[in-house]
């Protein structure tokens, strides 16, 4: 489980209908027509011609749905939420080539009518007569200037690409579908194609490090005048963590009156550092700061794992008000310099002093916006529909938990210990009695612990 750390914290046909009545005013002066001197012949009447009936394409009726993604090499290069689709889209043999896909549906006006379909929409009909129909996707810039891309669907289909290798990098597009001859379109989408594009070589999840926790016991005395022993008058213990990189080395047989970080009474006098004192492995886990995401490989003083997040959220449509800082080093006392801990270096003497390392990166907490109470981000974040939790899916990925910072009493020793184990053990005194606190009740409260752990009996000092 990963850490961050806390200190102590969104065509209907048209039927027209030409009736042809009977003249009102027939004049009174017509001829009288002589029934049984006119020959009835059977020769048909000659009928006028009517007039040619066209199909109307209706604007608004095909319907480009917002899914819209353009990718090359399977991978989104517009903004949108186009990870998942791209990963999908094959540019066939040229991967180079840059596709917009899309899909559409029609209304009642175009499904329910003889044109049926964008094929009939884009395509002359039986009934169109001498009108030649034919779409093009019309391309607006920024400026109002307006292109067109060829657009020739097949009959029964949906789903759509036109390649936008003409589009520039960096501006916002808006696109329609339109019928050339009547200029009926199809509803409008925004479109913005992102330059360079930054390549998670690595992929999946940050890096781990667990972290290792010891102790020394430091002894404060005075030397005897008469035979030069060492009289103990006080001893403290302090805690130190480590990395398997930067497991502390043997302290100097001389240094072992004053300060110990191995077990004596075990291994004799003899400084070795493994196992160390109170050692314990894996106590908390940060990330690994060798992992190249959390290099500077942009130049401009920020790590790649923001520049990755950040991306990330401009290819899901959205934008940040300010950059990212999430991660944090992590650097904490290590283990004692006794004089030699420099190669090459003269052995000094003089009184040891605590060296600090780091040890790898913390994610800072988040705070609820609702409840102001800070939190650290779990599956159920990731699975939210926040951008920001989205894109740490697949570069963290798993759930955090809190680190915290605890100063024993009376003694400049700090130990850092995970909200899970924290949670089982502490307290906080109230009447003189040990009150276990809630999210709600810690606020304000001096929260206490008894050191070493035992969740069985937490209110018990040992």
């Amino acid at each position: 489980m990963k850490y961050c750390r806390f200190f102590t914290y969104f065509l209907s046909m048209i039927m027209t209908l030409s009736f042809i009545s009977c003249e009102e005013n027939i004049p009174r002066n017509r001829p009288v027509l002589d029934y049984d001197a006119t020959a009835i012949t059977d020769e048909p009447q000659e009928e006028e011609p009517s007039s040619e009936l066209t199909i109307e394409r209706p604007s608004g009726a095909i319907i480009i749905q917002p899914n819209h993604c353009a990718c090359q090499n399977a991978k989104p290069i517009s903004l949108g939420n186009c990870e998942a689709i791209c990963s999908e889209k094959n540019s066939g043999a040229n991967p180079e080539t840059r596709l917009l896909y899309f899909e559409t549906q029609t209304t009642a006006e175009i499904s329910a009518t003889d044109i049926e379909d964008i094929w009939g929409f884009c395509n002359t009909l039986p009934r169109d007569g001498s009108l030649t129909a034919s779409c093009s996707i019309e391309v607006k810039d920024e400026k109002g200037n307006t292109n067109t891309l060829a657009f020739e669907p097949e009959k029964g289909a949906t789903s759509f690409s036109v390649e936008v290798g003409g589009l520039s990098e960096d501006e916002t597009y808006r696109l329609s579908i339109v019928e050339n001859n009547s200029g009926a379109r199809s509803t409008t989408i925004q479109m913005r194609l992102i330059s360079d594009l930054i390549e998670d070589n690595i992929g999946g999840p940050l890096a781990l490090m667990p972290v290792n926790q010891y102790s020394c016991l430091f002894r404060t005395g005075v030397i005897d005048s008469t035979d030069g022993s060492f009289i103990i008058e006080d001893v403290n213990r302090f805690h130190f963590y480590f990395i398997s990189a930067t497991r502390p080395e043997p302290l100097k047989a001389s240094s072992l009156q004053t300060v110990n970080c191995h077990d004596m009474e075990l291994y004799g006098t003899t400084p070795i550092n493994s196992p160390l004192l109170e050692e314990t492995t894996n106590v908390f886990t940060v990330w690994n700061r060798e992992d190249p995401r959390f290099y500077n490989l942009g130049g401009e003083g920020k790590l790649r794992v923001h520049e990755l997040l950040e991306q990330n959220i401009r290819l899901q449509g959205q934008t940040l008000s300010s950059s990212l800082n999430l991660f944090f080093e992590l650097e904490w006392p290590s283990g004692i310099d006794d004089g030699d801990t420099g190669v090459g270096s003269e052995e000094d003497e003089g009184v040891a002093e605590t060296i600090s390392n780091k040890l790898g990166y913390y994610m800072t907490p988040f705070i609820d916006s609702e409840t102001y109470k800070a939190y650290c981000p779990t599956q159920q974040h990731y699975y939210s529909n926040s951008a920001l939790f989205k894109a740490m899916r697949e570069i963290i990925g798993i759930d955090t938990e809190g680190l915290y910072a605890a100063k024993q009493d009376n003694v400049c020793d700090f130990i850092l210990i995970r909200e899970t184990v924290l949670k089982k053990i502490w307290f906080y005194i109230e009447g003189g009695q040990h009150i276990q606190p809630t999210s709600d009740t810690v606020a304000g409260k001096k929260i206490q612990f008894y050191w070493p752990a035992d969740p069985s009996s937490p209110y018990i000092k040992k």
